[in-house]
């Protein structure tokens, strides 16, 4: 995994700073006041300029988007496409309904549309299932065809397609956007980049990016029980002792074989389950150890040399140790435990399950991040799971000076309200119980990472090799990784060609 820097600008909170900004956290340009009574030399009355800088809503440095301020776009339409499954939370909202993610998703629409005199139009079909089947073949006759009707995507999957195609922007080609900004993922740029050359970015308008984080869930209840009232897992991964090894020990504890049969399965109390296919969790487990698959060459082009074979056989073994080997914990191919039924100490998930199927019983869990291999580790790792949509301009549209505005604009947007009323509120006040579990997503944010290899999945198989190696339970990468790499490196030779910037 690539090195884990913040995403964005560090969130703070949001009702702690907007007490303690209250008086300054306007949109006008820095505020200058002054205080009376200073004393200079022998104690003589002066009065002193104090200026306050300019903050947004919720106390963070105002940040220009260095758009037009506003410009009449005549009305004209501006198609988004999403799937349909997850629009609602990151772009559908016809009105205010006191919800706040909702409200928050209809005034950051709105904002932009009168700004620039546009109608937002929201396309919302299909679902993960049918979006390579369906929906990309749709949008990609589309812009075969030339008929400049979506001017957004927010892919999914194999729309990586497109930019291997030619079917999109460079967006380092178009002035407008500016993917320094704070509200878009550097991580992110850096991963997705070829010799320079980008197609896709992700960031304050991805809220799935957010909620695609992975982590780990505890039923609280059962901790206390198993490992007695002193024991904190907050502490322990604050005091980065939340490892492999401890993972494992806890799990082991905790588990009550009910139905006596020798194994963790349904109808014990397990140490730990996972909530999704083997695919995910493999490669959830495999992420979370700072293992890098994918690498950049001095000139930016994609390779695999730098890969430790002899580190990537050790992580492979502890990992599906702890998966298929260790006591208490349930492989997927072995037994289906929900950890909403409160049989399992440890879940391992994305962050979404606990703003939706898990809320309900927020008294009784907690939420961690992905375990570190072993102390030796500097950081924890966040993988960011498949869902998140990733945004890209398709090549046809009709006005693409217009569409970068339009959409530099609402990611700009995104960071100063949706975003900060995603994070700081929706999921650390009112999905997260307590203080502590706040900073556990904290450091989850803070520590998300990407990888190339997985993020392009549909065009190489290379992160695939790693999964199914994993989810056999029998490591063969120090026999097999030659042709691994073989293979992987006809691909990035393939990638560097159409990815490459185009003169």
């Amino acid at each position: 995994m690539k090195k884990t820097i913040r995403l964005l600008a560090v969130l703070l909170s949001a009702l702690m700073i907007i007490l303690a900004f209250a008086s300054c956290a306007d949109k006008g340009e820095g505020d200058t006041t002054t205080a009376a009574g200073g004393t200079q030399g022998q104690g003589s009355d002066v009065t002193a300029e104090v200026t306050t800088e300019r903050l947004d809503d919720f106390g963070r440095p105002w940040v220009e988007d260095e758009l037009p301020e506003t410009l009449d776009m005549g009305g004209r339409d501006f198609n988004i496409h999403t799937r349909g499954n997850v629009e609602r939370y990151e772009w559908l909202a016809t009105e205010e309904n006191g919800e706040m993610l909702n409200d928050a998703i209809y005034h950051r629409n709105l904002t932009v549309e009168e700004r620039y005199k546009v109608k937002l139009n929201i396309i919302a079909e299909g679902s993960w299932s049918d979006y390579g089947t369906k929906s990309l073949p749709k949008i990609t006759s589309s812009i075969k065809t030339n008929d400049g009707f979506y001017d957004l995507l927010a892919g999914y999957g194999s729309v990586t397609s497109l930019a291997t195609s030619g079917l999109l922007y460079d967006l380092t080609k178009l002035d407008r956007i500016k993917l320094e900004k704070p509200w878009w993922s550097q991580n992110f740029n850096e991963e997705v980049s070829v010799k320079g050359a980008n197609y896709f970015a992700v960031g304050a308008m991805s809220l799935s990016m957010v909620y695609s984080m992975e982590n780990i869930f505890v039923n609280t209840d059962i901790l206390a029980d198993s490992a007695g009232p002193s024991y904190s897992i907050y502490k322990t991964v604050k005091d980065h002792g939340w490892t492999f090894e401890e993972l494992e020990a806890r799990a082991k504890e905790a588990w009550q074989d009910k139905n006596a049969n020798g194994i963790a399965d349904n109808g014990d109390i397990v140490g730990l389950a996972s909530g999704d296919p083997g695919g995910n969790t493999a490669l959830g487990f495999l992420y979370c150890t700072g293992i890098t698959l994918t690498f950049h060459d001095a000139e930016g082009a994609l390779t695999t040399e730098g890969f430790d074979v002899d580190k990537g056989d050790v992580i492979m073994d502890e990992v599906i140790k702890l998966l298929y080997e260790s006591e208490g914990c349930v492989p997927n191919d072995q037994a289906k435990v929900e950890f909403s039924d409160g049989t399992s100490l440890f879940c391992f998930h994305w962050l979404y399950w606990g703003q939706t199927k898990y809320a309900k019983n927020m008294d009784h869990y907690g939420v961690i991040p992905m375990p570190l291999l072993n102390k030796d580790q500097p950081d924890y790792v966040t993988p960011v799971q498949a869902g998140m949509h990733i945004y890209c301009i398709p090549i046809d549209v009709k006005d693409v000076e217009q569409n970068s505005i339009v959409t530099e604009a609402l990611a700009a947007e995104s960071y100063r309200t949706l975003l900060p009323s995603y994070y700081e509120i929706v999921l650390k006040t009112r999905y997260a119980k307590d203080a502590e579990t706040s900073q556990m997503i904290d450091i989850i944010y803070n520590t998300a990472s990407f990888d190339f290899a997985y993020i392009f999945r549909s065009d190489t198989d290379y992160s695939t090799q790693f999964k199914n190696m994993i989810t056999s339970k029998t490591n063969t990468l120090s026999s097999t990784y030659k042709a691994i790499k073989r293979t992987a490196d006809a691909s990035f030779t393939r990638l560097n060609e159409s990815l490459a910037p185009k003169n």
